[in-house]
């Protein structure tokens, strides 16, 4: 855990956040990863919208340029490994001549990163504590790995760009590829796609001659960079936002997911439940809702609490679709 791992290394290095420091904090992991650092002083690099929007309202500065010079850069890692390499570039960057804190757990894979970095730069501490590793090292004492550049791009099918990090982002997602297949050509009218991700039923949807519009919603800027890149049409409306809270401009007449059920690497439930009752709330008293999801999981009970009507209309042995309709949340408003 960070918090832990962030207080022996103020114990072992005081000097190293003495509070006229100037931070750079890249992807914190939760808002109280930020607990101990002054939004004066502390710029902050998220691709979430869930931890940009609560840490802009707490006064931080969530929108630095490349430019913006800081004293430390402290990077708690990401799962994808060239992510990771990316946000460490980014980090050195921002703090020509100071510290780099890097962080992670060792489940994540950090091991195998400060490995390759270890050859180039001294570090001046190196901590295992929480089941995870900490090192700090000045930026001037070494060069970066060879092998490392930033921002790699990734081509699917030659046909889409995606980036390191982003859901399925080398390979189009099988549920997804399943849910394509039994959306009807006859869709129309103004819908969204909920976690679009980098934009491969977003894409499909576009192409639909009775389709007026569609909103991409995802939490991740990244993604959604990619699916604007990935479907050039006015018909797109894209939207970085965290789906639970959106609300559409005006009721949709249909909505497509494939829900996430993961939240900070373990299974959360709940957060599916929430992409249907979100679907729910922006449909039309018709409207109709084609979701898929893993099989295993559970969404029958939610599913049936907010429509009138649902049922399974395909799918295999890993996956199941299913179309809901006529949504409990507007039937049940007063006229």
């Amino acid at each position: 855990m960070f918090v832990k791992r962030l207080s022996f290394l103020k114990d072992i290095f005081p000097d190293l956040f003495a509070a006229d420091k100037k931070v750079c904090f890249i992807n914190p992991h939760y808002l109280t990863d930020l607990d101990h650092f002054n939004n004066e002083n502390t710029v902050v690099l998220t691709d979430d919208i869930r931890m940009y929007s609560p840490l802009l309202r707490e006064g931080y500065n969530c929108a630095p340029g490349i430019n913006y010079n800081v004293d430390i850069s402290i990077i708690l890692l990401p799962k994808s490994k060239e992510l990771a390499k990316e946000l460490i570039i980014i980090g050195l960057k921002k703090a020509k001549g100071g510290y780099v804190v890097i962080d992670g757990d060792k489940k994540h894979g950090i091991i195998s990163i400060l490995k390759e970095l270890e050859k180039e730069f001294s570090f001046d501490v190196k901590l295992s504590k929480a089941h995870g590793k900490i090192v700090a090292f000045r930026t001037d004492h070494g060069l970066l790995p060879p092998t490392w550049y930033s921002r790699k791009v990734n081509k699917i099918n030659n046909e889409f760009v995606t980036v390191p990090g982003i859901f399925s982002w080398d390979h189009v997602d099988p549920a997804s590829e399943l849910l394509k297949h039994y959306l009807p050509n006859n869709l129309k009218g103004c819908g969204a796609d909920l976690g679009a991700g980098w934009g491969f039923l977003t894409k499909f949807l576009a192409k639909l001659e009775s389709v007026e519009q569609i909103y991409a919603i995802d939490a991740s800027k990244r993604a959604l960079e990619c699916a604007a890149k990935n479907c050039e049409t006015s018909k797109v409306k894209f939207v970085w936002d965290d789906v639970q809270q959106w609300k559409a401009p005006k009721p949709l007449d249909f909505i497509v997911m494939n829900p996430p059920f993961h939240s900070n690497g373990k299974v959360d439930i709940k957060l599916g439940e929430m992409f249907i009752i979100s679907a729910a709330r922006n449909l039309i008293k018709d409207g109709n809702l084609h979701m898929v999801s893993n099989r295993h999981l559970p969404y029958e009970h939610i599913l049936g609490n907010h429509f009138a009507a649902w049922k399974e209309i395909g799918g295999n042995n890993k996956f199941k679709v299913i179309l809901a309709e006529k949504p409990l949340a507007v039937l049940r408003k007063k006229p």
